[in-house]
């Protein structure tokens, strides 16, 4: 950090990255989250995610621009403890 002096004021700068803590981190009950976020959270790995999505048993969306090929996949997560739900019920 370095102190800049302008006038009889004195302000602090800072060349570090500013980052946020992500949902699953900071205790709050996200609606989506992302491959990693999942596994945080609920330690499904991302290809189990993937081939959960493809059949059918959780939700997702893709947030992908117009014309791009790559985006972003975000997993509904009241999906994720309805199927995790209906698995303990299988269980017994």
């Amino acid at each position: 950090m370095k102190t800049q002096a302008i006038g009889e004021q004195s302000r602090h700068l800072t060349t570090a990255r500013a980052t946020a803590t992500p949902a699953h981190v900071a205790g709050q009950d996200p609606e989506f989250l992302d491959a990693r976020g999942v596994e945080a959270r609920f330690s499904i790995r991302r290809s189990l995610l993937y081939e959960l999505h493809s059949g059918g048993d959780i939700q997702s969306v893709s947030l992908r621009r117009r014309g791009q090929s790559r985006g972003k996949r975000l997993f509904s997560v009241d999906s994720i403890r309805a199927f995790l739900r209906q698995q303990m019920e299988v269980g017994k």
